[in-house]
């Protein structure tokens, strides 16, 4: 390009701009010419447009001008455009962003500003994040600890645990609380020395209460040390040591756990051997001598030696302790003994389904103590012991609303097809909610449609959960009659069942329901829609029905929706762009479509340029400047000047990403 077109360029320019674009420009043209005819010849374009320096200069007064437009979208914008521009417009525009009101292009501006070269925007960008962990507002720490922990940021370990450190002295209680649960997770020394410190607090604070919640959850060896001195503490403390120990994962600290165990298990009294003993068990480190062990201690006159015993014993796996444990849930003389005993019961039948300890349960789901009953009872419900149907359905016919209801789930574990008329008995008699709900879930875990028969007298249930739980078991069958069914709760007075109703509906009968649903959506709410928009079952038809002719929510959520699906939601999309009589969904639905279809979908992004919504201009030029090639710089060039704040930044934001792309043929 010529020095003179690029002088008439600017002049073009000029006079599509608004006033302070030609006081702006005109001090531009007051440098050397010189200077700006050298600058422009290094640069100028081989196809004849303007220079990627020409468009800049442009581009800046269009930023500087709308920098503080009350429109978020236009900030957002401004700061995108001068990112394009780079060096002195980058950190500018970071600089900007780190205190703006506009989440999202905070959020950004703070991650770029924490990678940025200029120390001084860095610095600024630590000093807010370091007022947000400290903030009283839970949304203002979620959000800084977002920005810290992300994987863009940039920033090295150790300052992100000073950032949570500062936190902890300088948050209120609750913020102190959170910063001190952050470090925990995050682990590693830091997170070790804040939980160590919440242990060493008096026991009735809430202090130490804190730290025994965050020790349940914590698997790292660096407080193996530690917790070994406490190792026979007969407190709350010492339950929560030994636990920790059981469950240290890293190989080279459990590694040395297991040994220093097996040295106080060998050379200790025997009430602290039991202690390590069982550790070991519960780490599957045992042995028979530890086992034996255990199950003496399980006899001991001292109540707090028996609780560690049974606790150990939970990990060994031997037959011989079984007459240890039906002492235990015979004698019943303290609940957590029969609870830990009952626990053991579980596991090993679980883990070996062996008869004797099979026999013992059912024996005891049939005496005449109902605590013991409902234990057992539960315990061969968690094993599914499908010889046990006998002993449930007998349960079912007893008086004691507990009885039925543990008997229900056992039935529930155990179901198979051919169990239909059986549990249809038992659910047309049962008066309890509870139970039937139970019932209800045995007929679901059969799954067949022979299930939709029994269950077709309770769908209509005045109770709620009746309904709700019936759609969940019969829609999985698939079938037409289930989708009947679920049909009749469309109108259902009850909008959480009626919308679980559709959500089936709309999977199972997609056409049918797609018809009918234009006319009812009224009550639809936005986490519903949302929903909706994010079930791979739900067609397209419905999500385009949300979108023309739902609430704002509902429009967002389905154009969101049908975006994840890809290319092949793309004609949906380009149908909402041109039929929405709502300006936001189909400037959406073109932005959604342009993420889809990219730069072969140029034509209509230009198409889109022409619509009667300024945010749909908006929405096309963005997609022109991302997508399109550089020759449709003068076609973007003249929307600087339009009207609307958004269609004028995005097009200057355009133009930008456009000269600095490469001549290549249309």
């Amino acid at each position: 390009m010529s020095y003179n077109r690029s002088l008439r360029f600017l002049a073009f320019a000029v006079a599509l701009s608004a006033p302070s674009l030609v006081v702006d420009v005109a001090a531009a043209a007051g440098q050397s010419k010189a200077a700006a005819s050298a600058a422009r010849a290094k640069t100028a374009a081989a196809d004849g447009l303007p220079t990627e320096i020409d468009i800049a200069t442009q581009a800046r007064v269009v930023f500087d001008e709308l920098a503080g437009n009350a429109d978020p979208r236009v900030r957002m914008a401004v700061y995108e455009g001068r990112l394009a521009l780079g060096k002195e417009d980058r950190s500018k525009a970071v600089a900007a962003g780190i205190d703006d009101a506009f989440t999202p292009l905070r959020k950004r501006a703070l991650l770029a500003a924490l990678a940025d070269k200029d120390k001084k925007v860095r610095e600024l960008s630590l000093a807010s994040l370091a007022k947000g962990l400290a903030s009283g507002e839970a949304g203002e720490r979620e959000f800084a600890a977002e920005i810290i922990v992300d994987s863009t940021s940039g920033l090295k370990p150790l300052e992100v645990t000073a950032q949570f450190r500062k936190a902890t002295v300088d948050g209120g209680p609750e913020t102190r609380t959170w910063a001190r649960a952050q470090l925990i997770r995050l682990g590693g020394k830091p997170g070790w020395e804040v939980l160590a410190a919440l242990l060493a607090e008096p026991a009735d604070s809430k202090e130490f209460a804190e730290g025994l919640k965050r020790l349940a959850d914590y698997k790292e060896g660096l407080g193996a040390t530690w917790a070994l001195t406490h190792l026979h503490d007969r407190d709350q403390l010492g339950a929560a040591v030994r636990a920790y120990l059981a469950q240290i994962s890293d190989s080279k600290s459990a590694g040395e756990v297991v040994k220093s165990l097996n040295k106080i298990y060998d050379k200790a009294e025997f009430a602290q051997r039991v202690d390590a003993a069982a550790v070991l068990s519960v780490r599957g480190a045992g042995t028979p001598a530890i086992a034996k062990s255990l199950s003496k201690g399980a006899r001991f006159t001292d109540p707090a030696v028996r609780l560690v015993s049974l606790w150990g014993l939970r990990g060994v796996r031997d037959a011989a302790v079984l007459s240890e444990m039906r002492e235990r849930v015979s004698t019943n003389e303290t609940e957590w003994e029969a609870a830990l005993a009952f626990e053991w019961l579980t596991m090993w039948a679980k883990a070996t389904g062996d008869a004797k300890v099979i026999e013992l349960l059912q024996e005891i789901a049939k005496s005449d103590r109902r605590s013991l009953r409902l234990n057992a009872l539960d315990a061969l419900s968690q094993v599914a012991h499908r010889p046990s149907v006998a002993l449930f359905e007998a349960a079912m016919k007893e008086g004691q609303t507990e009885i039925r209801q543990a008997a229900a789930r056992g039935l529930a574990a155990v179901a198979r097809p051919g169990d239909e008329k059986r549990l249809a008995e038992y659910l047309r008699k049962e008066p309890v909610l509870e139970v039937k709900l139970a019932l209800i879930r045995a007929f679901a875990a059969i799954g067949t449609p022979e299930i939709l028969d029994p269950l077709q007298f309770v769908i209509t249930a005045p109770q709620v959960e009746i309904k709700r739980a019936v759609v969940e078991a019969v829609a999985p069958t698939g079938t037409s009659k289930a989708a009947s069914l679920i049909g009749l709760l469309k109108r259902d007075a009850d909008l959480e069942t009626r919308f679980l109703a559709w959500q089936f509906y709309l999977r199972l009968d997609p056409k049918a329901a797609a018809k009918d649903l234009k006319a009812t959506i009224g009550w639809l709410s936005a986490a519903q829609a949302h929903t909706l928009a994010q079930d791979p079952k739900i067609g397209a038809d419905a999500l385009e029905i949300l979108a023309l002719d739902g609430s704002d929510a509902h429009r967002t959520a389905a154009v969101k929706g049908l975006a994840s699906r890809g290319d092949s939601s793309a004609t949906r999309l380009l149908s909402i762009s041109d039929r929405s009589q709502n300006e936001d969904a189909a400037a959406a639905a073109l932005a959604a479509l342009a993420a889809v279809r990219g730069s072969a979908s140029v034509p209509t992004y230009r198409e889109g340029t022409k619509s009667r919504f300024p945010l749909v201009r908006a929405a096309s030029y963005a997609a022109l400047g991302q997508y399109g090639p550089r020759q449709v710089i003068d076609f973007v060039l003249p929307a600087v000047s339009d009207r609307e704040p958004l269609v004028r930044v995005e097009a200057a934001v355009a133009a930008v990403r456009l000269s600095q792309k490469k001549p290549e043929a249309l």
